[in-house]
């Protein structure tokens, strides 16, 4: 694998770190832990070792399988349970922070520490920051728990350090659930499902609120200890998200399949394979990335589609819509602000 990049195989997720707080919940609701961990590579003397690991691949198991519980308010009380969780010094860092900039700048440099499945893209405007929450690697099935768990979390925080999570906006790819009135419980915002995109608005008149919970003696003490376990942990990426930043970095122009191999150091052939391994490919990447961006560009309601075309690198208007119709079955105009 590339270095500085993890797949699906690699031991880099803490148990300690999520895991055993997942195992725990799942056993509250009648879920055995032997059968929660048989074929995974996880052994029940393992959880009570500060240092253990485990496979991505089993993470995403345990999710499959906590899924099946039925328990649909599991992502949000997970979510609270590691931003309370003891063993993690990021996770107790987070609201002792002196403002939302601060906090999230801490979690997005040691995300690697919680959940390095996922990544974010940021989108600035005159009254908002967009964050968009994206797969770092295959998340298959369980993309949609996953993402939800990232984004209780981040909305459990906005609630802790400001009182004033009532004030966001969340939108989320999948439908809208049966049970809709688990969402509303857990988050004093609105939230739009089959939206186009996963993702976060936030108020910048919340980004540098002090937070209530600030502390800083105790915010410098924790980020040692994260900086501490990067030496036993250090930073690795998905290769997914180092595929679709680059590709965003190069915007206007349309990196090549053969320009981000030579970036990764890699052939072609070989950077095609890793992408079959994590049933993908080039062109759907791009599509995808161009997509999000494309929409967070319409959110902000004052790009026509040639301003639109020249930021996301096509050639004429025309094309983009034509492009824009092809990922969503709608055209721009069609989206609207929240």
């Amino acid at each position: 694998m590339l270095p500085g990049a993890f797949n699906l195989s690699d031991k880099n997720l803490l148990l300690r770190h999520g895991v055993t707080d997942l195992l725990q919940l799942a056993q509250r609701r009648g879920a055995n832990l032997h059968k929660l961990l048989h074929g995974t590579q996880i052994f029940e003397q393992d959880l009570s070792l500060a240092d253990s690991r485990c496979h991505h691949r089993d993470w995403l198991t345990l999710v499959a399988r906590s899924q099946q519980l039925a328990s649909p308010e599991l992502p949000f009380i997970l979510a609270d349970s590691l931003l309370h969780n003891k063993h993690s010094s990021l996770c107790q860092s987070l609201p002792l922070a002196a403002n939302l900039a601060t906090s999230l700048r801490q979690l997005y440099y040691f995300r690697h520490q919680l959940l390095p499945g996922i990544f974010v893209l940021l989108r600035k405007t005159d009254s908002h920051l967009s964050i968009v929450l994206k797969p770092a690697v295959q998340l298959g099935a369980q993309q949609a728990f996953i993402i939800k768990l990232a984004m209780a979390f981040l909305v459990r925080l906005v609630q802790l350090g400001t009182q004033r999570a009532d004030e966001l906006n969340i939108q989320l790819k999948q439908t809208a659930p049966a049970h809709l009135a688990h969402f509303n419980s857990h988050w004093p915002c609105p939230a739009r499902f089959s939206q186009p995109l996963d993702a976060l608005h936030i108020p910048l008149s919340l980004w540098y609120q002090p937070f209530i919970t600030r502390q800083a003696a105790g915010f410098r003490d924790l980020s040692r200890a994260c900086y501490q376990l990067n030496r036993r942990l250090p930073p690795q990426r998905g290769l997914l998200e180092l595929i679709q930043r680059q590709l965003y970095r190069a915007l206007p122009q349309q990196a090549s399949l053969e320009q981000l191999a030579s970036y990764l150091g890699l052939s072609s052939s070989s950077l095609k394979r890793l992408l079959q391994q994590q049933d993908t490919h080039f062109a759907a990447l791009a599509d995808d990335l161009r997509c999000d961006l494309a929409n967070l560009l319409l959110l902000q309601g004052r790009l026509s589609n040639r301003q639109l075309a020249s930021e996301l690198g096509y050639s004429d208007e025309h094309n983009f819509r034509r492009a824009f119709k092809r990922w969503t079955g709608h055209v721009p105009s069609s989206v609207r602000l929240w």
